[in-house]
């Protein structure tokens, strides 16, 4: 099933892939994505997301516009609206196991000090 709707996604299924602009950038369990996500723009969707515990809380909407599909970059294609992009984001890399169930797709991710930051959804950084 294909869809953006991450609520019917937490009732109906046991795994999820998130896409982006074509490529699985994340790849795991519910319970891996919702509640570790890894992949920036995975943080940047549950950020987006309305909060129902304070309906006063501002949308953390994901900066910048999809890339031309004709034209995606050599690297990373969330690259240019990524707020963790750095220079070696610009090449190729290849997806990580992380664990038996969950994989990425992020050349940041073996950094020591890389963490997303999920500040409001279904999930929690870890």
């Amino acid at each position: 099933m294909i869809t953006h709707d991450l609520g019917v996604v937490a009732k109906i299924c046991d795994t999820v892939a998130v896409m982006y602009a074509g490529k699985i950038v994340e790849f795991g369990t519910l319970k891996d994505i919702f509640n570790t996500p890894k992949h920036p723009y995975t943080e940047g969707l549950f950020n987006s997301l309305p909060n129902i515990k304070n309906r006063k809380a501002e949308l953390l909407p994901i900066p910048g516009l999809m890339p031309d599909p004709t034209k995606l970059p050599e690297g990373c294609a969330f690259e240019p609206r990524c707020r963790y992009a750095v220079e070696k984001c610009k090449e190729p890399c290849e997806t990580l196991a992380i664990s038996d169930t969950h994989t990425l797709l992020c050349s940041r991710y073996s950094e020591p000090e890389f963490h997303i930051d999920l500040r409001r959804g279904g999930g929690r950084h870890g």
